[in-house]
Formats: C-alpha cells, sequence, structure tokens
C-alpha cells in the first residue's frame, strides 16, 4: 500500500452449572484529540453522550475479527480504516476450511450474531448463510447454529446465582464473567428491578473469564487495588467495555480526563505498572500527562474514532525540563529520550500490540534510541522510521494527527473471548 493510499485511508477519518448449551491544538482528521479552539480550556470527551447501540454486525469482516488483538507481532500486517490489523490468513478470507472445525453452538440469551462471529473468528456473513438466515433475522435463546470455528472458547453455561447482603447487579455479573445489563435483561421480568439476599437469579456466564476472575491474583505494588472483570468486546475501533475500571490517582502521571479514564484491567493495571515503572527508571520528573482512554462502558467518545474498547491511551509528549505544563509539546520542547524511555518501558511490558506517532516525528524518536544505546535489531524492531509511513514494521507506527501525543494500544487479554482487532 502506498504512502498516499494509506494516509488517505487513515484520514478517513475474569457456582456450579446447571445447565450447559452444546459441545495549540488542531483538529485532526482521525479525532484522536477532542476538538478544541483554545487550548488553555479544557474539554472532557467524556461529557458526551454515547452513541449507543450494539457493536456492528457489518463491520465485522474476516479481516477485522480473525485476530486474537495479542502482544506485537513484527510479521506484516494488512491496514484497514487507520489500524493495524492482525490476521492470520494474510489479510483475506481464503476460504480454506480445512483447518477450522464444524461444532454446534446453542445460542444463549442475549448473545447476537455479532458476538459469535467475534467469539469464533467467523464472518457474520457466513454464519448466517450457513443456518439460512436472512440479512435481517436475529437469534433465539436455544437455537443451534452450526458454524465453522477458527477457535473454539467454551460456551457461555447458566448457573444459579444466590442474591448476597451488598450485591449489585454489576458485582453479580463480574464475578461470572457476564454483561450486566444481560444479567438484568435476562432476570428481570421474574425478579424485578430489586436485588435482595436470597433471591435467586439465573446468569449466563461465560467460563473464561468468569475462571479469570475467580482465580485472579492481584499484582503487588500499585496496581494492586485494581479489581479483575473489566473486559473488551469487539475492536478498538467498534466495541465496547464491560464493567470498566478506572486509571486511579497517581503521583506517576496527571489524568487529564477522568471521566474518560477507564479500561481493561489488564490495560489499566498495565498502564499503571508500567509508568510507575518508567518514572524509577528513568530521570524524567516533570509530569505526565494521560488523555483520553474509554469512557466507562465504552463506545465513541468525541472526537476520536477509536478508544472504544478499553484498550487505547493518549499519553502527551513529555516536555523538556523547565517549561509550563501548560506549553504545547511542539517537536523542540519535547524531551524525547524520556519518550522513548516510555517505549521501551510498554514494548517490555509485553502487553502492547501499537503505539502510534506520527512517522515526521519519528526521526527525533530514532535519534534518542541510538543516543541511549539502541542496536540496530532494537531500533527496527521498535520504530518504523526509516524505513516509510506505509510499511508495517516496529511497535511505533504512522498514524496522522499524533504529532503532540502517543497512542498506547493494549492487546487483549487471552481470556477476553469475544476481543478482537490489534
Amino acid at each position: 500500500m502506498s504512502w498516499r493510499v494509506s494516509a488517505a485511508a487513515l484520514l478517513c477519518l475474569a457456582c456450579r452449572p446447571v445447565e450447559r448449551g452444546a459441545d495549540s491544538i488542531t483538529v485532526v482528521s482521525d479525532g484522536h484529540l477532542p476538538v478544541r479552539t483554545d487550548p488553555s480550556a479544557p474539554v472532557d470527551p467524556s461529557g458526551v453522550e454515547s452513541t449507543g447501540g450494539s457493536t456492528a454486525e457489518a463491520s465485522l469482516t474476516m479481516d477485522a475479527i480473525d485476530s486474537s488483538g495479542g502482544p506485537v507481532n513484527l510479521a506484516p500486517v494488512a491496514e484497514e480504516d487507520g489500524e493495524d490489523i492482525d490476521d492470520d490468513t494474510g489479510g483475506e478470507d481464503t476460504g480454506d476450511d480445512t483447518n477450522d472445525d464444524w461444532i454446534v453452538h446453542e445460542v444463549a440469551p442475549e448473545e447476537t450474531i455479532a458476538q459469535l462471529a467475534l467469539r469464533y473468528r467467523i464472518d457474520p456473513g457466513k454464519l448466517r448463510g450457513w443456518n439460512g438466515l436472512g440479512r435481517s433475522a436475529r437469534v433465539r435463546p436455544g437455537q443451534r447454529l452450526r458454524l465453522l470455528a477458527k477457535r473454539r472458547p467454551p460456551q457461555r453455561e447458566r448457573v444459579r446465582h444466590t442474591v448476597r447482603e451488598g450485591d449489585t447487579w454489576t458485582s453479580i455479573a463480574r464475578e461470572h464473567g457476564a454483561d450486566p445489563s444481560a444479567v438484568r435483561a435476562y432476570n428481570i421480568k421474574r425478579t424485578g428491578r430489586r436485588l435482595y439476599p436470597g433471591l435467586e437469579l439465573d446468569v449466563w456466564r461465560d467460563p473464561l473469564l468468569a475462571d479469570a476472575v475467580a482465580g485472579d491474583v492481584p499484582p503487588s505494588g500499585p496496581a494492586a487495588a485494581i479489581r479483575p472483570g473489566a473486559f473488551s468486546v469487539g475492536r478498538p475501533s467498534d466495541g465496547r467495555l464491560v464493567n470498566g475500571v478506572q486509571i486511579p490517582e497517581s503521583v506517576d502521571y496527571d489524568r487529564r480526563y477522568p471521566g474518560s479514564a477507564w479500561g481493561t484491567t489488564f490495560a489499566v493495571r498495565h498502564v499503571v505498572e508500567t509508568l510507575h515503572r518508567w518514572r524509577e527508571e528513568s530521570d524524567y520528573a516533570g509530569l505526565l500527562r494521560l488523555g483520553a482512554m474509554s469512557r466507562q462502558r465504552g463506545r465513541r467518545i468525541s472526537g476520536h474514532r477509536s478508544h472504544q474498547s478499553g484498550r487505547d491511551l493518549d499519553i502527551r509528549l513529555p516536555l523538556r525540563e523547565g517549561l509550563a505544563d501548560k506549553t504545547t509539546p511542539t517537536p523542540r520542547r519535547v524531551d524525547w529520550a524520556a519518550v522513548y524511555a516510555l517505549v521501551r518501558a510498554f514494548a517490555a511490558s509485553g502487553a502492547v500490540t501499537r503505539i502510534f506517532l506520527d512517522y515526521r516525528l519519528q526521526n527525533r524518536l530514532y535519534k534518542a534510541a541510538k543516543e541511549a544505546g539502541a542496536d540496530r535489531r532494537t531500533l527496527r524492531r521498535m520504530i518504523q522510521f526509516p524505513r516509510g509511513p506505509g510499511t508495517n514494521r516496529g511497535l511505533v507506527r504512522h498514524s496522522p494527527g499524533h504529532d503532540i501525543h502517543v497512542h498506547v494500544r493494549f492487546a487483549c487479554a487471552d481470556y477476553e473471548s469475544e476481543c478482537a482487532g490489534r
């Protein structure tokens, strides 16, 4: 893909089962910073209403969902709408189903075709075709669907939960790896909205998520208080956040938008741990300002195309010593040694898939890396420069508009069964 075509595409912008289912800031086109006419007047993007709705099934092409969302892989990947796609088939659905398995899935309450497509890494159109479903047809609880799965996470299973003192819809859902809205929707007609000790609820638990919550061992250090159970559904540019956790206050950084400082347990723990380690290991003493991550339930944030599923975080480029905190971080005002130390810390975490920075600034990062002693292999692994903004190489990648901040994208945790996209 040429630089011109790539740029144009970018600018278009973790009980016992009782039943189991069957076997100066300017507006940028990609919108990663909120629109502001007065740089001194902060705007909290969380104040804008969410667009709502479910993950768009129409956007779940094979390219978009055939992805583990795991940590960075340095092999070439395809690009779509300004985002890197992790695709084992080389960017397209080859139609070769010989390595996949036909299974039967029994639809659980509140499941949708879009969810199942994400869960099994299949094209929703094919799922409909295999089962004779029209474009507007919806699946119903108990319906058995035949599908050719590219992966086989365990199906949701029904458990009976007896309400305890202090339980809420959210705490119950979190314990079982479920969405609170789905738990309410399935029970509310029978139980009403009020919860009281002894009330019995039916919960369709996700075994992977529930087991992750039950077996969670909190990390030591500053991330110890971040609870388990927050997970991502869908892609960063077309997804949502369930049971979100908030980045806590810290002396290591400043949260510019607390209302949009929510993410998955996996991502937020790594944010806190990595920034604390960076502070201890670097000599940077200035303010590190965090921009938007996600709203508490994800979905759209004003001025952003991604940041919808709790896996994206903007971090303002660190300023050189002696500059006022309100100073716009133009290239000459940036402490590039601190930026490289930050990139290196996130790379060492093993939790990041991409870090976006405008290609025009990557030469400065490259120079800082060389001055820090990075060898040729490390430079090629870490930074896209000087191979061109259209090349799919390096942890740090080009994306237009990322000239006063870096955009850090976190991986899907291995237990996030419906999380997708790099």
